[in-house]
């Protein structure tokens, strides 16, 4: 009996290893495009935040790869891949902003305490990689933080969601 349960959790053990590290790093065959996706359940309401700690802890570009880090759960996103590297500004104003690159993706954040600034961190990260050359926040207004994407090539986004991070792995479309 021993030995059959034994060879049982092993044989569990062996897949879930095996799942873990196809999410952890997706090879590029693996990788299909995202459009959006729900907060987490984890993910406070914005009226129940009374902390003004932002709740964007980090921003790391990478690679081809953005991380975004929250302090619990994931917010809400969006995103939208654009034939060129000239955002609008998510932050009521509408001015555009140009990135380096001639395509991108724009990523909307939702969820957010509109009364205070929900990252405070660096805002313009350059990876200056085969896909991905420039990243910069363009927006948080009322709910809502927008991040740009400046790409080398026509792409999109594939999400890894994690417990408290939102992973954006860039792969060229065209």
């Amino acid at each position: 009996m021993v030995a059959f349960v034994a060879a049982v959790v092993a044989g569990c053990g062996g897949a879930s290893t095996s799942n873990v590290q196809q999410q952890q790093s997706p090879s590029p065959n693996q990788l299909a495009c995202t459009a959006g996706g729900p907060a987490s359940s984890t993910w406070p309401q914005p009226s129940s935040r009374v902390d003004t700690t932002p709740p964007i802890v980090a921003a790391r570009a990478a690679g081809d790869t953005l991380t975004l880090t929250f302090d619990r759960g994931t917010p809400e996103f969006e995103l939208k891949p654009q034939s060129s590297a000239r955002f609008t500004r998510t932050d009521g104003r509408g001015d555009a902003v140009d990135l380096a690159g001639s395509a991108g993706v724009l990523i909307v954040l939702r969820g957010f305490r509109g009364d205070m600034q929900n990252y405070s961190g660096a805002t313009d990260l350059k990876p200056n990689a085969p896909t991905l050359v420039e990243v910069r926040e363009i927006g948080d207004y009322e709910g809502v933080v927008g991040w740009a994407a400046g790409l080398n090539a026509p792409a999109c986004a594939s999400v890894t969601v994690g417990p408290s991070t939102l992973t954006f792995h860039f792969i060229r479309t065209g």
